[in-house]
C-alpha cells in the first residue's frame, strides 16, 4: 500500500509540472505573438500616416488596431523622418568611386606608344600564352616561364616589341602609306575597325580572299580608285581619269597588321611574296617568322587585341597628325615626283583619247 501511494504522488506532480510547463509554453508564445503584431503595427501606422491625407477611413480604421501608446508610435515617426533625412544629406553629398576597372577604358580610349605600362599588359592578359603542348619552339625568346602547365609570355618582350611595331605604324602613316588591318576572329570586327579608323587606314574582318595580291588584277581591278593631293583632297578630273584607265595598276598595302596570324597564313605568305612589311601578334603556338615585326602576346584574349590594336591605332593616328600638319605647310613627308610623272602621263592619254574622240566624230 505504501509503494502505491508513493507512485500516485510521483504521479500526480509529474502531472502538475507537466500542466505548468504547457502554461509557460502558452505565456511564451503570447509575448511572441504580441511583440510581432506590436513591430507589424508600428509599421503600418507609419505608413497610414504618410498617406492619410488620401484614406482617411482607412487610416482611422487601421490607428484603431493599434495597441502602441501615443508616445512610442511618435518616437517611432521621429526616428523614420530622422533617417530619411540623413538619407538625404548622404545624397547631396556625390560619393563617388575614383578608382574604377573599366574593361572598355582600352576600346574608348586606348593609350600611346609612350603611356604604355607593364601593369596595362598584365591587365590586359597579354602574358597568358598556350598550354606546353602546343608550344612553338621559335618562340624560346619570349617565354618567361611555366605556370600550371601554361607557357608565359615575357612582358618586357611584349613592351619592347609592341613600341616597336608602334613606331613602325606612325612612320607609314607620317609617309602617306596604305595600312591594312586584319582580325578575321570573332569579336574582334570592332576592334579592327576601331583601329582603321584612328589610322585613317583600311580593314579586313571577315575573310581574306586568297590572291588579293597575287591575282589583284583580277580580283581588285574592277575597285574605284580616288586621286588625292596631299591634304586629302579628292581631285575629281584626275580620279575620272584613272577609273577609265584599262591597265591602271592594282594598290597593294604598304603595311598589313594581322590580329590572328594562324588564321591568316595564306595572307601572311602573299605579303612575303609582294615583300609587303607585316606586324603579328604571335603566341607561343604561333611562328614568329611568318612576319616582320612580331608582338609576342596573348591572340586568344580580347582585352589583350583590344589594348594592341588601341596602341597600334593610336600610332597611326599620331603619324597621319604629323603628315596633315607638314601638308598644312605646303610640304609633302613624301617623295610626290613619281605619282606626279604617272598623273602627267595619265593626263596626256586623256587628251589623245579626247582628241581621238573628236576627231571620230568629225
Amino acid at each position: 500500500m505504501t509503494g502505491m501511494s508513493e507512485g500516485s504522488s510521483l504521479l500526480a506532480s509529474i502531472e502538475k509540472r507537466a500542466k505548468e510547463l504547457e502554461k509557460n509554453q502558452e505565456n511564451l508564445q503570447r509575448e511572441v505573438f504580441a511583440k510581432v503584431a506590436e513591430r507589424l503595427t508600428s509599421a503600418f501606422t507609419l505608413s497610414n500616416q504618410s498617406t492619410s491625407t488620401k484614406e482617411p477611413g482607412t487610416t482611422k480604421a487601421m490607428t484603431a488596431t493599434t495597441s502602441l501608446p501615443t508616445e512610442d508610435r511618435i518616437t517611432n515617426k521621429r526616428a523614420y523622418e530622422e533617417k530619411q533625412a540623413q538619407l538625404n544629406r548622404m545624397a547631396k553629398m556625390g560619393s563617388s568611386l575614383h578608382i574604377a576597372y573599366d574593361p572598355r577604358a582600352a576600346f574608348k580610349n586606348p593609350p600611346t606608344a609612350s603611356e604604355l605600362t607593364l601593369p596595362m599588359l598584365m591587365a590586359a592578359q597579354t602574358h597568358l600564352g598556350h598550354a606546353t603542348s602546343l608550344w612553338n619552339p621559335r618562340n624560346s625568346g619570349y617565354i618567361f616561364g611555366i605556370r600550371d602547365g601554361i607557357h608565359i609570355i615575357s612582358l618586357d618582350a611584349t613592351y619592347a616589341y609592341l613600341r616597336r611595331a608602334a613606331k613602325v605604324v606612325q612612320e607609314v602613316a607620317r609617309k602617306g602609306g596604305m595600312i591594312l588591318f586584319v582580325g578575321t576572329r570573332d569579336k574582334q570586327e570592332e576592334i579592327v575597325v576601331k583601329a582603321a579608323e584612328m589610322a585613317k587606314g583600311y580593314h579586313i574582318f571577315d575573310r581574306w580572299v586568297p590572291g588579293s595580291l597575287t591575282n589583284g588584277q583580277q580580283i581588285l581591278g574592277a575597285c574605284r580608285l580616288k586621286v588625292v593631293d596631299v591634304t586629302d583632297k579628292e581631285l575629281p578630273d584626275l580620279t575620272t581619269l584613272l577609273n577609265g584607265a584599262a591597265l591602271r595598276s592594282v594598290l597593294k598595302p604598304d603595311l598589313v597588321v594581322c590580329f590572328n596570324p594562324l588564321e591568316n597564313e595564306v595572307c601572311l605568305h602573299e605579303c612575303r611574296l609582294h615583300t609587303v612589311p607585316t606586324i603579328g601578334v604571335i603566341d607561343t603556338d604561333a611562328d614568329a617568322t611568318w612576319v616582320t615585326y612580331p608582338i609576342p602576346a596573348n591572340d586568344d584574349s580580347v582585352r589583350s587585341i583590344t589594348l594592341i590594336a588601341g596602341v597600334l591605332g593610336h600610332a597611326g593616328a599620331e603619324g597621319q597628325q604629323e603628315r596633315m600638319r607638314m601638308a598644312k605647310l605646303g610640304q609633302a613627308t613624301y617623295n610626290t615626283k613619281r605619282a606626279e610623272l604617272s598623273l602627267e602621263a595619265l593626263r596626256a592619254t586623256g587628251d589623245v583619247k579626247a582628241e581621238a574622240r573628236e576627231g571620230g566624230s568629225r
